[in-house]
């Protein structure tokens, strides 16, 4: 039998495309004011005079247009984007970085580049990123604060179940910061005819309508994945509505982040997860790892001599310390570290080392602290067994106790391992001594791996040099 629950409709407010148009607006006017306020301000000190408004009126809209349109493309700007966080720090310092690179070529093509100082470009790059993180934050405390007070249009959403409980999908839909109302409920038994499975006549046709009259924005199907053919009959009986047609994602479906539907030859398929790395981002991550480790292992060679020494002086034992840890497909590699304890664990047993281990020498413990025993990696950067940045790698005795106990561990080993992280530079580091600390850490691992991006690799590396918190727990 078909019920149906209604619900109330939403007053008047805001909508969506009103907001999101808004909010371009806001982030125009911001860039090109500070445009302004820099370009006066840089003039009025450097040379005593404030300077002609247009040049930066003209860079400030062509930066804020530079800014503006990769989001648009990306459909960045909608409301459940910025709800889901997709305009984070990383992708605005990327997008951002990426604008001011094109400006020399604009001012070379417009023969305008003499009319603007270096000084300038500089601040305006420092100032105009901090403004728009600053409005970028302030854009979604607003709009949570409306969705809150009723003051952004909903988008009207119709569950349709099928022999399902449909009571934790609506929580899930209309939760905390969600710009959606459930505004029908249609619960369908398939049962009610069980010679052919279909559902009872008339249920459809007057879901449909339901439907319309009420404006539906999107359809959810709530149904057991096995039943493919009463699914067909949903969509195939909604598809007559402009409305958005969902499906419940299955259990296997919901843990991944971004599946979607692609062609293998001629077979449609549901694609859950792609290759970490695609060719040509292996290949510029592989290149830029070769780069920066070749000049860091020229650069840091009289420290590397003066550890090496103190190593030696301050315990007995070799200066370097290996280990078996897994890499890249989990293939076993010998990990270089300058040593740190008096312990040489490389065994089926390792105990990690803890806050105020015993075993940790006093160079060790300063080493410990500022990563300086990492270095050493540079050379496992150049072998290929590592990356510059990617998940840690752990002793092989680790990896085999948590690999049965967490079953998304593994995938840890999708991509090299790192002498920093993105683990790393939230502060994860230290003793793992539970699965609940392994897997906040693995977390962030998957988040990196899911999300690598070369901006992302120049952020983590920063990070690990200037961030505090990526000194955090070093023990």
């Amino acid at each position: 039998m078909s019920t149906v629950e209604t619900f109330a409709r939403s007053r008047f407010a805001v909508s969506r495309p009103a907001f999101s148009l808004m909010v371009i607006l806001l982030e125009s006017l911001v860039i090109v004011t500070t445009s302004v306020v820099c370009g006066f301000g840089y003039s009025q000190l450097v040379h005593g005079v404030p300077g002609e408004i247009v040049h930066y009126l003209g860079a400030g809209i062509l930066v804020s247009w530079g800014f503006a349109i990769p989001f648009l493309i990306r459909e960045d700007y909608r409301i459940e984007a910025i709800l889901e966080g997709k305009r984070h720090v990383r992708r605005l310092l990327t997008m951002w970085t990426y604008t001011f690179l094109a400006l020399p070529l604009i001012g070379f093509l417009t023969k305008s580049s003499e009319s603007y100082s270096r000084g300038w470009i500089m601040l305006f790059y420092v100032a105009g990123f901090a403004a728009v993180l600053l409005t970028s934050y302030v854009i979604k405390r607003l709009l949570v604060s409306w969705i809150e007070a009723g003051r952004i249009s909903r988008r009207k959403l119709m569950i349709v179940s099928v022999d399902q409980d449909v009571r934790m999908t609506t929580r899930e839909l209309t939760g905390r910061n969600s710009c959606a109302e459930v505004a029908a409920v249609v619960k369908l038994d398939s049962r009610s005819d069980r010679n052919n499975g279909e559902f009872r006549p008339g249920d459809m046709e007057n879901a449909v309508t339901w439907a319309r009259s009420l404006n539906i924005d999107d359809i959810v199907i709530v149904a057991d994945w096995s039943r493919s053919s009463n699914i067909d009959q949903i969509v195939n009986a909604f598809t007559v509505l402009p409305a958005a047609i969902h499906v419940r994602a299955a259990s296997v479906v919901g843990r991944f982040a971004r599946p979607q539907v692609s062609h293998v030859g001629d077979t449609c398929v549901l694609s859950l997860k792609g290759r970490p790395l695609e060719p040509a981002q292996a290949v510029i991550k592989r290149a830029f790892d070769i780069f920066v480790a070749s000049l860091a292992l020229l650069l840091l060679t009289p420290l590397f001599a003066v550890i090496w020494a103190a190593v030696r002086y301050d315990s007995k034992g070799p200066a370097l310390f290996l280990q078996r840890r897994r890499g890249y497909n989990q293939r076993v590699f010998q990990i270089w570290k300058f040593r740190t304890m008096t312990a040489m664990d490389d065994g089926d047993t390792i105990v990690q080392a803890r806050r105020n281990d015993a075993r940790v020498t006093r160079v060790g413990r300063f080493l410990r602290r500022y990563n300086l025993d990492e270095l050493p990696q540079l050379v496992n950067v150049l072998r290929g067994e590592m990356s510059l940045v990617g998940p840690r790698p752990h002793a092989v005795a680790h990896d085999r106790m948590y690999e049965t106990s967490i079953i998304q561990y593994p995938r840890r080993l999708n991509m090299r391992p790192g002498i920093t992280g993105w683990a790393q530079v939230n502060g994860l580091r230290g003793q793992t001594d539970t699965d609940r600390a392994m897997s906040l850490r693995l977390e962030y691992d998957l988040h990196y791996i899911d999300n690598w991006s070369l901006g992302l690799d120049f952020y983590i590396i920063a990070l690990t040099v200037l961030s505090p918190r990526a000194y955090r727990n070093a023990h």
